[in-house]
């Protein structure tokens, strides 16, 4: 009996997961780019080292997805060892009903700050930065797309840190 329940309960978990619903595209989408600003870097670091920032963020409560950052003081493309654009993960597509709220949290896991999106910023990249400052979002021109490699993911981010500089 076991067995035939867990059949069904299959089946039906299938079939929701396959259905054709045109409601997935009612959903709100923004593209947010993570970036750090000049104030986020250890007041020590070199112009030319690589700070490695690690984020966790947690959005309405539930979705955890791990930010990382490898960046330099002086905007360069950092380089890891075999001398390749360093590791990036700092672009995500979010779609959301009326809202969405974002906390995000050190590598630690000590909270840094809580910010939500709306219907009204759909279809929008946003750069936003890794620890809280005003304005936490920041509306930019980047496309709605990920990054093609960890070079592009670099790109995306400085642009991120040129629009902060410029606030």
């Amino acid at each position: 009996m076991t067995c035939r329940l867990l059949s069904a309960l299959l089946l039906t978990l299938g079939l929701t997961a396959c259905n054709d619903s045109s409601e997935t595209d009612d959903l709100n989408r923004v593209f947010l780019t993570f970036y750090p600003s000049q104030q986020s870097f250890p007041e020590d670091v070199a112009n030319n080292d690589t700070v490695n920032f690690k984020r966790l963020l947690i959005a309405n409560g539930v979705e955890q997805v791990n930010v990382t950052l490898n960046q330099r003081l002086d905007g360069e493309e950092p380089l890891d060892d075999a001398n390749n654009p360093a590791y990036q993960y700092a672009v995500f597509r979010v779609s959301y009903g009326a809202s969405n709220t974002f906390d995000l949290y050190d590598e630690d896991q000590n909270f840094l700050y809580t910010h939500t999106i709306f219907e009204e910023d759909n279809d929008k990249h946003y750069c936003i930065a890794i620890d809280e400052q005003k304005p936490q979002l920041i509306e930019t021109d980047l496309e709605m797309r990920f990054p093609s490699d960890n070079a592009e993911a670099h790109e995306f981010i400085s642009h991120c840190r040129t629009l902060n500089n410029q606030q």
